[in-house]
């Protein structure tokens, strides 16, 4: 089949971008062609990818890419089946082959620009046949919201690529990572107090940060023994960063937007052997997760890390690492989700 995808979302640009890319790579591995069109720039994939000029101007992202493929319709009209983000969704009104909405996240920002975005939002599902959500508290959420029949919906998790993702020789003191987006709406800034408690009760730990956002600086400044603040990496060097930490870190308070989530650092962190420490919300739960996934409420989120933690052996956080690898394995591959992307677009 001949598939478009457009999106409004940079290419390459941050980690969200993975999901366009290994779900469109896995159609074609399918048999399929894949024309994605956004901005941005694709690299080493098999995929045709169309960059498209994007205003550089938040609030009005979207409105310049459908601006710019309003004019480039032409070129897939003869898809078989046409998927489109939901900030550009308006796109479906002039296109004549099967549309799909794609929706990975509802509106994230907040204040004026979340005002503009929800009417958006709500009026894309309200316009759309079938679309895709990442989750089933997402599914739930937008049936509710939006009166969408649940059987219209498909639900395609984060994946993870389990051959770039591996598990990998850890040993010495307890090495805590987290990485994504340091913003203070995130939790991060509580972060080193994990590592400090652990340092007060005698047990070696690093812990070390990956990424940029407002809280970069204000973490730089503790200046904590064993606390290491590095900016963004590049994608291809996540999985080999990962693969020698022996935790994962998930402090992402519940939130409107987080609860609905898959968030893909986990299923990295899984892949790569960690054991997982979060706070307790639909958007960090797996169904029938082993002990290598522990979960707290908010307030509880430090204290109980750093017990749970203290009171693990190498032996047997190695044990756990293993689970954890094993269950990425049987169930986290982007096969999983590519599967249930082709099916909507067969049906």
């Amino acid at each position: 089949m001949k598939i478009v995808w457009l999106s409004s979302r940079m290419l390459g640009g941050d980690l969200s971008s993975t999901t366009q890319i290994q779900l469109a790579n896995g159609l074609v591995k399918k048999g399929h062609s894949v024309d994605l069109y956004s901005p941005g720039k694709s690299v080493g994939n098999s995929f045709e990818h169309h960059s498209i000029t994007r205003s550089n101007i938040r609030g009005l992202q979207a409105r310049s890419v459908v601006k710019q493929l309003r004019k480039r319709t032409l070129e897939f009209k003869d898809a078989d089946a046409v998927l489109i983000d939901w900030p550009i969704f308006s796109l479906a009104s002039i296109i004549q082959s099967p549309v799909i909405l794609m929706d990975r996240s509802p509106p994230a920002d907040k204040g004026f620009l979340a005002k503009l975005q929800w009417p958006k939002w709500t009026k894309a599902w309200s316009k759309a046949i079938r679309g895709t959500v990442v989750s089933q508290a997402h599914r739930e959420f937008v049936s509710e919201q939006t009166q969408t029949p649940k059987a219209s919906i498909g639900v395609i998790p984060a994946g993870v690529d389990l051959e770039r993702f591996q598990i990998g020789e850890k040993d010495g003191p307890i090495q805590m990572v987290y990485h994504g987006r340091v913003d203070s709406n995130r939790g991060v800034l509580g972060l080193p107090m994990v590592l400090s408690g652990l340092l007060s009760k005698g047990i070696d730990a690093t812990m070390h940060i990956y990424g940029s956002g407002d809280a970069v600086n204000r973490l730089r400044k503790i200046g904590m023994p064993g606390l290491e603040i590095t900016d963004t990496i590049p994608q291809d060097e996540v999985a080999q960063k990962l693969a020698k930490y022996d935790v994962g870190l998930l402090p992402m308070p519940e939130d409107k937007v987080w609860n609905l989530a898959s968030p893909l650092k986990r299923s990295e962190y899984l892949a790569s052997g960690l054991v997982v420490c979060g706070t307790d919300h639909d958007g960090h739960r797996i169904k029938d997760s082993g002990d290598w996934l522990q979960l707290y409420n908010q307030d509880e989120y430090i204290s109980r890390t750093i017990n749970w933690l203290s009171s693990l052996d190498r032996q047997l956080l190695t044990a756990l690492q293993k689970e954890s690898r094993a269950y990425a394995e049987e169930h986290l591959s982007w096969s999983h989700s590519v599967d249930v992307l082709e099916s909507m677009i067969l049906s």
